[in-house]
């Protein structure tokens, strides 16, 4: 009889979802032992070079649609700002959106980034999991 606890929810994919947004992704080439892994330092990674993560990953395709991507993000997050700072008018809120909205907007290209890269070696023939 297992308690449940300690035990990690998993996707039918082979994803941690632990109820984590940046969930971590093992990928096992199917003709060699190479594995990749798609961890935390990838979402910081992800989020700091965007499509050129993508890039550097071997998706050219993929990264050339994270560029639209990445500007709609950060068009969305100025204008989120621009809103937040109109609309409050409250000092406090405004310095608190400051910093806020410049990471959700890093945090929501990291998720992105990783999304088409694991895409990507899912239809270049990889196996998803542990």
């Amino acid at each position: 009889m297992e308690s449940g606890v300690g035990d990690v929810a998993r996707s039918p994919y082979g994803g941690n979802r632990c109820g984590s947004v940046f969930s971590t992704y093992r990928f096992d080439h199917p003709d060699t032992d190479v594995s990749k892994t798609l961890d935390v330092w990838a979402y910081l990674w992800a989020s700091l070079f965007g499509p050129f993560y993508v890039l550097f990953n071997g998706f050219p395709l993929l990264a050339v649609l994270m560029v639209p991507v990445s500007t709609v993000i950060f068009v969305l997050a100025f204008a989120g700002f621009g809103l937040v700072d109109w609309v409050l008018g409250s000092e406090v809120i405004t310095i608190f959106a400051l910093f806020a909205t410049p990471l959700a907007a890093l945090a929501a290209q990291g998720i992105a980034a990783i999304e088409l890269v694991r895409r990507g070696y899912l239809r270049a023939g990889w196996r998803e999991g542990y």
